[in-house]
């Protein structure tokens, strides 16, 4: 069933929830909104971010002899092939957080989940309504100025959505606006100040959370799809007192 950001605010035990559209973003901060709900009513909920095919082993291998435990189950990468096995989840203690994979492959299930009642789909797109919608799931009770500013911090900023929201959360309604006015993000990064091999590995373990586990680093701002191999010899090469410049990995990874 179709909803939006904005509509979410009671959160239970045995929902499942999906995002569809273009803007990816929203994943981690959806998920970490989600899970502090949830714990407010449950401390011992446990949120895990896996694939779809890993569910069943992971309800198996962790299951409570003395009553079962809470589980959130965060995945992303949901295909039409996964309609079946999403319906038939067990959701007693269970909450699902899904989002849509590769959009061809995706297409059934989506028109699937907007009109099923079992389901809450909400739409993420890259434009202002999307922004407006979450902003407002994540910080209720602002004025409309204060939510145009965020949607516009939004828009321009390099920084990830959940580092974002967790400062703003922390600031007092006199101070947001000052605050959303003077905010400014640079592309430069850290990584830029980071020894060659310090660089390498910082960007060979994002580069594995994305390409084999699927788990979003678009915060690192690096091309990181398919580059495994690449920063693997760049860090064999170096060992080997090849002369590797850090430039020839940014302009293979910017």
């Amino acid at each position: 069933m179709k909803t939006d950001f904005r509509n979410i605010s009671d959160v239970n035990v045995g929902q499942i929830y999906f995002l569809y559209g273009n803007y990816r973003n929203t994943f981690g901060v959806f998920c970490d909104f989600i899970s502090r709900k949830l714990k407010d009513k449950i401390p011992q909920l446990r949120v895990k971010f896996c694939s779809i095919n890993d569910v069943d082993q992971l309800q198996n291998s962790q299951a409570d002899l003395f009553g079962g435990e809470y589980f959130c189950y965060c995945i992303r990468g949901v295909d039409d092939k996964c309609i079946d096995k999403v319906l038939s989840f067990p959701r007693d203690r269970n909450t699902f957080i899904l989002e849509s994979g590769d959009y061809l492959k995706s297409k059934k299930i989506t028109a699937e989940f907007t009109k099923n009642s079992e389901v809450l789909a909400c739409a993420s797109f890259d434009n202002d309504l999307t922004f407006n919608s979450l902003s407002r799931m994540l910080l209720p009770g602002k004025s409309s100025a204060e939510y145009s500013e965020i949607v516009r911090v939004m828009k321009t900023t390099d920084e990830s959505l959940l580092s974002l929201f967790a400062k703003l959360e922390l600031l007092e309604n006199s101070q947001l606006t000052d605050y959303l006015r003077q905010y400014s993000c640079y592309k430069r990064s850290f990584v830029s100040d980071l020894e060659f091999i310090s660089f390498v590995r910082y960007a060979l373990q994002a580069a594995v959370k994305e390409n084999v586990f699927h788990q979003n680093q678009s915060y690192t701002k690096l091309n990181l799809k398919n580059k495994i191999h690449i920063l693997m010899n760049a860090e064999i090469k170096h060992k080997l007192n090849s002369q590797i410049e850090k430039s020839f990995l940014y302009q293979n990874l910017i």
